[in-house]
């Protein structure tokens, strides 16, 4: 952007609306959560239409785009190519919102977030709101609370910080990309002495903060990433020292630290053993199942949005739930988008990598800056951005920190910002205001506009409606009623559907009179369910399960060896299919379903266990045994 165009209030309202964006994120449970997603999704289409505005009003106007901006298009652009073959559309709608979201982000980066003084304030907003959030992290590890908000977390994280995120690994990959940004200015930032005291300080809480995440890839990439920071300060004459004395000192602090502490210790013992009753992690499992469903889709992936659909194909035994991501942000792209969509983003990153080493060059002026003595908030930025990439870079091997929208969005920002530092090397990069390069500017981003905000208001009205739903008691006629008024507004969500039915079964299972009708309006709701996941194993069990209800046994049977065929180690669908052999009268058959459904899991599994204790009895088998103590169930 033009100098001049500095002071252009439509500029200074997308910079506060992109500074909204990035620092409610996190605070919004990450935006994990619909509501906090929709409301970024807003902001950004609110910035992209002043945008839009600026670009037709301000006769000199001038757009910023670097080499890499056409790769981060191009991967827009098969997303949206992808969108339309996808088997489940409602999934790869929303990715479609998240993929046009941080492209957005990326170029609003870009072209409006480059100048110094902008630059620098948002990144030591970031830092302070780091401390803050990590000091809020230390207080649940320290009180032992499971709340964030006072929304409970799910007890897998209990004991472990997570500040204003549900999942600790998720603030771990927030916080780990302020830490560098605080000591890149700490050292070499042009700021007074006082502020660094304050600055230091928020840094060493950020640092406890990762700490008490008890996040074994956030702690990978935090020592890393300050590894990495504190090689390259040794590069400079001035930093030598105190780089040479915090390596060491951080090297006795994080000894004194784990030393001291036996959940520390805890945790990274679990990295160094091997528990001979159950897997170290469900990570590598996972990725293995990934790994063959991309072999199955080499080129263009299983589509945007679908990896979790795809998985019931692929299950591993020991994975019973639906794991939703495939927690390595660079398999799961590689997964949903193949190797087309994985060269994009190859290219893109070394388009990334390469402007970065252009924009380091210019930006430290050759080594002058620090080899004269001389602080520089620029090279500060240049130097910690890189090394925030880094460390989300290396956490995103192991996690899906990418897919959290504030983490994905406070990424591509740093990697915008980055970029735009190429305008110190080159003219070239500027688009001219010619009026055929303003048409395709305003093009771009009348569309970015429009795929942003078409499912907004629906997506909303829905968000609205299940909420209410959440809200009422399980099973009520309240739940039920927001359910239909939700999928009356978003008829392809297929979880809605399937709860209604969900509700229908229940009642019909009661077996009060009327019950048949019941039971036959909940068929028809698992039926629309299957409309939106066609390939969705519960809603076929379901139907077999209502049919059972009504006495059409052998019509049953199509459903349940329908889902065991798209689902065969699922613990739940196996069970459901023991349960028909009961309703048949064929115990033999019931108990070896039965007994898969445990072997799969036994934990849990109370299904398998109440009719495994009694079919044994009956059918005169050794009594059923608990695979931990050995002892028999009686």
């Amino acid at each position: 952007m033009a100098r001049q165009s500095k002071g252009n209030s439509l500029e200074w309202g997308i910079i506060a609306i992109l500074g909204c964006v990035i620092l409610l994120g996190p605070l919004l449970f990450g935006a994990a959560y619909p509501s906090g997603f929709l409301l970024l999704v807003s902001l950004v289409s609110l910035a992209l239409g002043l945008w839009l505005v600026l670009i037709l009003t301000q006769k000199r106007y001038r757009l910023l785009w670097p080499p890499i901006c056409w790769a981060v298009l191009a991967f827009m652009l098969l997303a949206l190519w992808q969108y339309r073959f996808a088997g489940v559309s409602y999934s790869a709608e929303q990715e479609l919102l998240r993929i046009f979201l941080y492209g957005a982000v990326f170029l609003l980066a870009v072209n409006f977030l480059h100048g110094q003084e902008v630059t620098q304030f948002l990144s030591l907003l970031l830092v302070f709101l780091g401390m803050l959030i990590a000091s809020y992290a230390l207080f649940q590890y320290i009180t032992h609370s499971n709340t964030v908000w006072q929304v409970s977390k799910p007890l897998q994280y209990a004991n472990r910080g997570s500040g204003t995120y549900i999942c600790p690994n998720h603030l771990a990959g927030f916080l780990e990309m302020v830490l560098p940004l605080g000591l890149a200015y700490l050292f070499a930032g042009r700021l007074n002495a006082t502020f660094k005291v304050f600055l230091g300080y928020a840094c060493l809480v950020i640092m406890a903060g990762i700490g008490v995440t008890m996040s074994r890839g956030g702690w990978l990439a935090t020592g890393i990433s300050i590894v990495t920071f504190l090689l390259m300060l040794l590069g400079h004459r001035k930093y030598r020292i105190q780089a040479a004395v915090a390596l060491v000192c951080l090297l006795l602090g994080g000894y004194f630290v784990v030393d001291r502490s036996e959940g520390l210790k805890e945790r990274l013992n679990q990295t160094l053993r091997r528990d001979q009753t159950q897997s170290l992690t469900v990570r590598p499992l996972i990725w293995q199942s990934s790994i063959d469903m991309w072999k199955d889709h080499k080129w263009t992936g299983v589509g945007p949005g679908q990896f979790d659909h795809a998985f019931q194909h692929y299950r591993h035994p020991e994975i019973q739930e639906r794991p939703g991501w495939v927690h390595n942000d660079f398999l799961h792209l590689l997964v949903e988008y193949g190797m087309i969509g994985g060269v994009v983003l190859f290219l893109g990153l070394l388009l990334l990598l390469n402007g970065a080493w252009k924009t380091r060059k210019y930006v430290l002026r050759e080594g002058r800056d620090f080899a004269k003595n001389r602080h520089s908030n620029r090279a500060a930025f240049v130097l910690g951005g890189s090394v925030s990439l880094i460390a989300i870079g290396v956490h995103s091997f192991f996690d899906f920190n990418l897919y959290i929208p504030a983490n994905g969005i406070l990424a591509v920002t740093l990697a915008g910002v980055l970029v735009s530092h190429l305008r110190f090397t080159t003219e070239g990069y500027w688009w001219k205001s010619w009026w055929p390069n303003r048409l395709v500017t305003g093009s771009i981003v009348l569309l970015l506009t429009a795929f942003l905000v078409m499912p907004l208001w629906s997506r909303y009205q829905e968000m609205r409606l299940l909420q209410r739903a959440a809200a009422a008691p399980a099973f009520s006629t309240e739940r039920l009623e927001a359910l239909v008024d939700a999928v009356a507004v978003r008829s392809d969500n297929y979880e809605s559907s399937y709860r209604i039915g969900e509700i229908l079964l229940g009642k019909g299972r009661q077996f009060q009179p009327g019950y048949q009708e019941h039971l036959e309006v909940a068929i028809q709701w698992f039926e629309k369910s299957l409309e939106g996941w066609p390939a969705y194993s519960y809603p076929y069990t379901m139907i077999g399960r209502c049919l059972d209800s009504l006495g059409r046994n052998e019509e049953a049977t199509v459903y349940y060896d329908r889902a065991i065929s798209l689902d065969p180690k699922n613990y739940f669908v196996v069970a459901y299919k023991g349960l028909h052999e009961v309703d048949r009268g064929d115990l033999s058959a019931a108990h070896d379903y039965f007994e898969q459904s445990w072997n799969l899991r036994w934990y849990g599994n109370f299904i398998a266990l109440h009719h495994l204790r009694i079919l044994k009895q009956r059918l005169g088998l050794p009594p059923l045994e608990n695979p931990v103590t050995g002892e028999p169930y009686l």
